[in-house]
């Protein structure tokens, strides 16, 4: 059978679970923690192509993760008063399987999972601009010997489900929820403790003294500022529009394959 390749455009929203905001009195990087205030814009473009009863995609998102302790009810976030802004970017690679057959109820329901790489850019507004956190040290990376600036670039595990809707021949529709689980603590620029404010401002200047710590209280260098035993992780919920590439130079053909031609015999 000839393959035919598909494409298409992403529309939906991001949400970051990480150790700023939440929604609950504990922490926790997963849908325990969801700061609905939080959903922003995530868009993106992609091509598949299907073989053997498996899709294989490959896809590029842009999006910005959010994460505010004013949104939460968790006494101890709120009184620390950070937030972020994330700009990120995605590509990744998927397989994705449809284990339910034609005829049954949930013929539409599938499952996906793959490996991607993130790019992100932690970011605070003070005073009506917006600053660039990782250069800024604000856990005390750029005086504290050992420690150097945390990673721009991560892996990341996407993995989730959807349901598809067959709009015409070659058009399809799919309401997709997919979590990322990531390797890096940093995507809200926050981790482990307090560094010292005065070494901060010294090393990086006032501004990183500033969004280093926004309680206005005097901490401790070395207190806890971030849970470094959880990674930052995100999601996707969103729909998917997809096309098959060339569709009108197929129109005898269905189920969105093309018999393979057999060479007549001599």
């Amino acid at each position: 059978m000839e393959i035919l390749g598909r494409t298409h455009f992403y529309l939906g929203a991001s949400n970051m679970l990480s150790d700023l905001g939440g929604n609950g009195k504990i922490s926790y990087s997963d849908f325990r923690d969801i700061d609905y205030q939080a959903l922003r814009p995530a868009i993106g473009i992609g091509v598949q192509h299907h073989k053997s009863n498996v899709t294989y995609s490959s896809e590029l998102l842009f999006t910005q993760l959010v994460g505010n302790d004013a949104h939460t009810n968790n006494n101890s976030r709120s009184a620390r008063n950070l937030s972020v802004r994330t700009d990120l970017i995605e590509a990744n690679i998927k397989s994705e399987i449809m284990p339910f057959k034609k005829g049954n109820r949930f013929a539409g329901v599938y499952f996906n999972a793959g490996l991607g790489g993130i790019y992100f850019q932690p970011k605070a507004k003070y005073d009506g601009t917006w600053y660039k956190l990782r250069p800024l040290g604000t856990e005390g990376q750029n005086y504290i010997s050992g420690l150097s600036p945390y990673k721009k670039f991560s892996v990341v595990i996407p993995f989730g489900t959807g349901y598809k809707f067959h709009l015409k021949r070659f058009t399809t529709l799919k309401v997709d929820l997919s979590l990322r689980k990531s390797f890096t603590d940093y995507l809200d620029d926050v981790s482990t403790t307090y560094g010292s404010t005065a070494q901060i401002v010294e090393a990086g200047g006032s501004i990183a003294g500033i969004l280093s710590n926004r309680s206005g209280l005097s901490t401790m260098e070395g207190s806890q500022r971030g849970n470094p035993q959880s990674k930052d992780n995100y999601y996707f919920i969103g729909v998917k529009l997809e096309r098959t590439i060339g569709a009108k130079k197929y129109d005898d053909c269905t189920n969105f394959e093309i018999p393979s031609r057999k060479s007549k015999s001599n």
